[in-house]
């Protein structure tokens, strides 16, 4: 199991994606493409396209379906496929953040090597094998990882964090509909394991990951509160929201606790 490095070059834990699954998700992925160009060439057919012009079509129609069907289902089902999602994965940067357009592009290209240049497949099988982080040359060009879909495995949470004393107003500020599954894991890693770092990391780290989560929740409280009971809020508040089914009684975390040491600032 690789982590997500963040910026100040802390890895928080999250399970990447091994070679079955991956492979399953391609075939998957690949069957979907093969329907899509059945019922495309059917289409074509139906409308009564003119011989001059069905081969043009036609070619059309494949490059659209190779290149463009990974891309924009990227792009629009946040880093997966249909295979990955029926498998349970998802591509992320390697700082954890969703993949973009620019990356689904790289992405696709990296794959055009990995699946369909000979040896078919192999290429790509053997450099998720060959590399720390299980990743193809997709990957490596376009600096993603695929990942164990968080949705799909509901991310437990084994720990509940609780607002801080004092903060339960400041914390109803914070609506945590925006933050994604991803953003919760990397912070809820981070505070999990922020002992483990020296004090300036651990402010670094802190104020990093509350900049970046004020910046998608649109709150401008990160500044009136210090950094880890800004993400302490924010979590709880997310806990809260998506995990009431599990939420004990008392709401106390049951191995962490909320003080922030003077010497992490």
């Amino acid at each position: 199991m690789e982590g997500i490095v963040t910026p100040e070059a802390v890895v928080l834990d999250v399970e990447t994606a091994g070679v079955a699954s991956r492979v399953f998700a391609g075939m998957l992925d690949l069957l979907v493409q093969i329907g899509l160009l059945m019922v495309g060439g059917m289409l074509l057919t139906i409308i009564g396209v003119i011989s001059s012009s069905s081969v043009t079509l036609n070619i059309i129609l494949f490059a659209f379906v190779l290149m463009g069907y990974p891309v924009l289902s990227e792009v629009l089902m946040r880093g997966r496929t249909i295979g990955k999602r029926a498998v349970g994965l998802r591509a992320v940067t390697l700082e954890g953040a969703p993949i973009r357009l620019r990356h689904a592009l790289l992405r696709m290209m990296g794959g055009l090597v990995d699946r369909y240049l000979p040896p078919l497949g192999v290429t790509g099988m053997l450099f998720v094998l060959g590399t720390s982080r299980h990743q193809r040359v997709g990957d490596l060009i376009s600096g993603t990882i695929v990942i164990r879909d968080p949705d799909r495995t509901l991310l437990p949470p084994a720990v509940w964090f609780p607002v801080p004393p004092g903060l339960d107003a400041f914390a109803a500020t914070i609506d945590p509909t925006a933050m994604t599954d991803e953003q919760y894991t990397v912070i809820r890693s981070f505070l999990m394991r922020n002992r483990q770092l020296s004090a300036d990391a651990r402010y670094g780290v802190a104020a990093d990951l509350a900049g970046r989560i004020a910046a998608v929740l649109h709150h401008d409280g990160v500044s009136r509160v210090h950094p880890e009971a800004y993400l302490l809020c924010v979590i709880s508040r997310y806990q809260r929201r998506n995990f009431p089914q599990y939420q004990p009684a008392a709401w106390q975390a049951s191995a962490w606790q909320t003080t922030t040491p003077a010497a992490a600032r």
